[in-house]
């Protein structure tokens, strides 16, 4: 299987403890300074949007895409801010050690799920978020450069298992997990390459970089059909709909169902009727054809899940992440 690089977890670590240190403080004094009150006119200012990843990448374009959907639905600004670093450590330790009173929302995402499992000390889980609601889910696959002479999953693998070492592979955060779940199937074992974003991977393997790169179909979409960009294969049971004419991997003998997702979550212990209001802005902006315009000009297809039933999938989504953290151990 691939082989983790166990010297980025420790550059990832020490930027977690620092950020961690530098501002607890700060946030448990604000949590006493200012104690929570009855919100019956929310929302009645501004609301931060953290993303915990960099600009250009999925969680960044549905995010600012939402934000604008919010901004409309609740007729106050809403403010997308990337709090970037340590794979999302970053970001999600502000979102949920923010006050738990609906002015401050994130992006939660696969790495939410996933980097718990592997990343010593990682800063927050799902069990500190209030799960609000799916925006998207997204098949994840092996990208290469258009003009690469690499055309299908079945020639990866074969050079792959050839010359180990002449296969580099781009990953950004929890696509280590799914790397490591495609290198089970397939056999393989190229050289992991870390990113800080799915921007910078896409531009690693358009710039010759890397070989490939683990990447979303909505990540890779507009680079596609730019002919920027070929999929060799999506590890998932059913074909993209926004690209059909990718095959899965179980097509090619190596069956394996992995994705992304993209969701909108707040601090835990929210007040019921904030989350109420955010579980029903949601639902509405999610049925809205301008929010769903948005979403298809960058590639998301909406998939809409909320309340107990968005809970329950993102429970199984945990115990799939965990399934394939398990592979670090082998």
């Amino acid at each position: 299987m691939f082989s983790p690089l166990h010297t980025m977890r420790g550059t990832i670590k020490t930027e977690i403890d620092m950020t961690v240190r530098k501002s607890l403080g700060a946030l448990l004094a604000s949590s006493f300074l200012f104690p929570l009150a009855a919100l019956a006119d929310y929302p009645e200012r501004s609301i931060e949007l953290i993303i915990p990843f960099g600009q250009g990448g999925g969680n960044d374009l549905v995010g600012r895409a939402f934000s604008q959907s919010l901004a409309e639905y609740s007729g106050v600004d809403v403010l997308p801010v990337n709090r970037t670093g340590g794979s999302g450590a970053v970001g999600f330790h502000a979102a949920s050690s923010a006050r738990p009173d609906g002015y401050t929302i994130a992006m939660i995402n696969s790495s939410l799920v996933g980097n718990p499992h592997i990343i010593n000390g990682f800063p927050a889980s799902v069990e500190d978020f209030t799960p609000i609601c799916l925006l998207s889910a997204e098949p994840v696959g092996i990208a290469v450069n258009a003009s690469s002479d690499i055309e299908t999953l079945g020639d990866w693998v074969s050079i792959a298992q050839e010359d180990p070492d002449r296969l580099a592979l781009g990953y950004t955060s929890i696509g280590e997990l799914i790397a490591l779940s495609a290198g089970n199937v397939t056999d393989t074992d190229p050289t992991l390459i870390p990113y800080s974003g799915s921007g910078d991977s896409i531009t690693a393997v358009i710039g010759g970089h890397v070989d490939g790169a683990v990447v979303s179909d909505a990540e890779a979409y507009s680079q596609v059909q730019a002919d920027q960009l070929r999929m060799l294969a999506f590890f998932s049971e059913e074909r993209s709909k926004s690209l059909p004419d990718v095959p899965t991997s179980a097509e090619a003998g190596y069956p394996l169902d992995i994705g992304l997702f993209r969701a909108i979550g707040a601090p835990a212990d929210i007040p019921e009727d904030v989350e109420d209001y955010l579980i029903n802005a949601c639902t509405e902006i999610a049925q809205e054809d301008e929010f769903i315009e948005r979403m298809n000009r960058i590639g998301f297809n909406v998939q809409l899940r909320t309340g107990d039933d968005f809970k329950e999938w993102l429970t199984r989504q945990n115990e799939a992440f965990a399934t394939a953290a398990n592979l670090l151990e082998q």
